[in-house]
């Protein structure tokens, strides 16, 4: 069984922590089960040290609701594409719109099988996430991925309470339909999407909460494309049909080459 691809891309994003100044604040951080630290202060940083090398060009920020909150939805490029996108997004959230961002993150390191479905936990990496994800207690939200965790379903079911919580105080909420990297950058097959996303949505929808689709992709090297697109609402009761609508609204604003099952 093969490590998650994002694994493989870690001591890459380490590297561009040390450079931002944040890997010895981090560890020590972790170290000291620190909590309360700004995102937004930390994804500065680390954004003008990605964008010296990766141009992200973004638009749409006026689709964001100012007033509802709202249900952020996103393909899963690979982290050299994903990461300096997302820090763009949550910056400009914080500097135009003046709001803060709740990002649901997987709380373990995977071991993952060929269709992505299959995932095995990395030993200790479920500790060290936690820790991680501590720090960013007021933006993170920690969802277990991998179905051997003992705590699978019970941490599920508090994740989604954690974000309808911040859905009904008018927070903004961010997750992936995919929760996996995308083979080449292209829409992964729709039977691999999360069932929780699409539950998500639907009860977001039921509360007159709009999902909000943001694509992201890198056409060319060294240049990262972000598009926020129209806000929408689920039409669907059933959950598996509910991610893929959501990842077909994605597809909208992505090149033809890269909408996968969408085309």
């Amino acid at each position: 069984m093969p490590l998650s691809p994002e694994l493989r891309r870690l001591p890459g994003i380490a590297a561009s922590f040390y450079r931002a100044g944040l890997l010895n604040e981090l560890v020590t951080g972790m170290i000291k089960e620190e909590t309360g630290r700004s995102l937004v202060e930390d994804a500065r940083k680390l954004l003008w040290e990605l964008e010296t090398k990766t141009k992200v060009n973004f638009s749409g920020l006026e689709n964001i609701p100012k007033d509802t909150g709202c249900l952020i939805v996103f393909n899963h490029p690979n982290m050299d594409v994903l990461l300096p996108a997302m820090l763009k997004l949550f910056v400009q959230i914080y500097d135009v719109n003046g709001q803060q961002v709740k990002l649901a993150m997987a709380s373990e390191i995977s071991l993952t099988t060929s269709n992505f479905n299959g995932k095995t936990t990395l030993p200790g990496s479920v500790q060290l996430l936690e820790r991680f994800h501590r720090m960013y207690s007021e933006n993170i939200i920690s969802v277990p991925t991998a179905e051997d965790r003992k705590d699978f379903l019970g941490g599920r079911t508090s994740a989604v309470r954690k974000m309808m919580r911040a859905l009904k105080e008018k927070n903004i909420v961010l997750m992936s339909p995919e929760g996996h990297i995308e083979k080449g950058g292209e829409i992964s097959p729709t039977e691999t999407y999360h069932e929780g996303s699409g539950k998500l949505a639907i009860l977001a929808s039921k509360m007159g909460i709009p999902t909000v689709p943001v694509a992201v992709w890198a056409e060319i090297p060294k240049e990262v494309e972000m598009v926020v697109g129209k806000p929408f609402f689920i039409t669907t009761e059933k959950a598996s049909l509910a991610s893929t609508e959501a990842m077909f609204e994605i597809a909208k604003y992505l090149p033809e080459n890269l909408r996968g099952p969408f085309r």
